[in-house]
């Protein structure tokens, strides 16, 4: 602890700081997950490079290890959420590079053409003009989201709170007022032809992030079975392996009831999180993950994972 906090107070471009952050790296105990999104694919290998001397291993090979008490120190696993084209594609090409064993968390509605729901309100926020737009019945009486602003906060918060059918429902409503052109601008989910592609390395995996990306503490028990099983079987039905890992949508705190992880533990070898943490005597439906960005150097990289517990 005494060496984090001289760590932490280091400028992240000191020479001293990566020699005193490799040292602690090859003391810190407990093997860790590493959660990826939109990415260039140059940030998301010098990231990987820049906590060495710890090595990226599988997912399903991280988590036997844990299961069966075999060190998992120094020993991570990398992850992609949200199946978002380019992102897989180009970073999947850095994991050839490398060697990199990598998993792919698939929302599979989006494969299937519908859009994320945060790709909705990103699009919604950019395009949807001021006082054009009429509010739909379900939230009429709410006078104040007839400013955009109020609307937008709304429905960012509306994702984590409201089921699948509900959140569909309201974001398509406000999609009707933009035309096609800017629809368009939303990301482009990987096909499943090339998700079978790269199934064929056996460097890659994918599994499953849910039907609909909604918040599971959003859902009844009976949809969140119906969205783990079939989110499963729909990945498992295009490449013929089996599932056995879910990554819960948004994965925060909010999100994920008791509930949620009763399903996934009947369902699923493992669950994902995006609560930061190593993976140290945790709930394996339960587990953490290291959250990292494009605007992340590489030196708040490993003071990330150095200073999860």
């Amino acid at each position: 602890m005494k060496n984090l906090k001289i760590l932490s107070s280091i400028p992240f471009g000191n020479d001293y700081f990566y020699d005193l952050s490799k040292k602690i790296l090859k003391r810190t105990h407990g093997g860790f997950i590493l959660s990826f999104h939109d990415l260039p694919p140059s940030v998301f290998e010098l990231q990987i490079k820049s906590l060495l001397p710890a090595k990226p291993i599988s997912f399903d090979d991280l988590i036997k290890r844990y299961k069966t008490n075999k060190s998992i120190d120094n020993f991570f696993a990398i992850t992609f959420d949200d199946g978002v084209k380019n992102t897989i594609k180009e970073n999947f090409k850095v994991c050839q590079k490398n060697n990199w064993p990598v998993t792919f968390y698939l929302p599979t509605n989006y494969l299937n053409g519908d859009n994320l729901p945060f790709q909705k309100i990103e699009i919604l926020e950019k395009y949807l003009k001021e006082n054009e737009y009429d509010l739909p019945e379900t939230i009429k009486d709410n006078k104040e989201l007839t400013k955009k602003s109020k609307l937008i906060g709304y429905l960012k918060k509306v994702i984590y709170l409201k089921d699948d059918i509900f959140v569909k429902e309201i974001l398509d409503y406000f999609l009707n007022f933009l035309d096609l052109s800017q629809k368009q601008e939303m990301p482009k989910p990987i096909s499943w032809a090339e998700v079978k592609e790269i199934n064929k390395d056996p460097i890659s995996s994918f599994q499953s992030h849910g039907v609909s990306h909604t918040a599971c503490s959003a859902l009844s028990e009976s949809k969140l079975k119906f969205e783990m099983k079939k989110s499963k079987k729909i990945i498992e039905d295009h490449l013929g392996d089996r599932v056995t890992s879910f990554c819960y949508p948004y994965g925060s705190i909010e999100t994920i009831n008791d509930t949620s992880i009763k399903v996934a533990s009947e369902i699923y070898e493992s669950a994902s999180t995006l609560i930061r943490g190593r993976i140290k005597n945790k709930n394996i439906h339960y587990l953490p993950r290291i959250d990292l960005y494009k605007e992340n150097p590489i030196s708040l990289v490993r003071l990330k994972t150095l200073m999860s517990k």
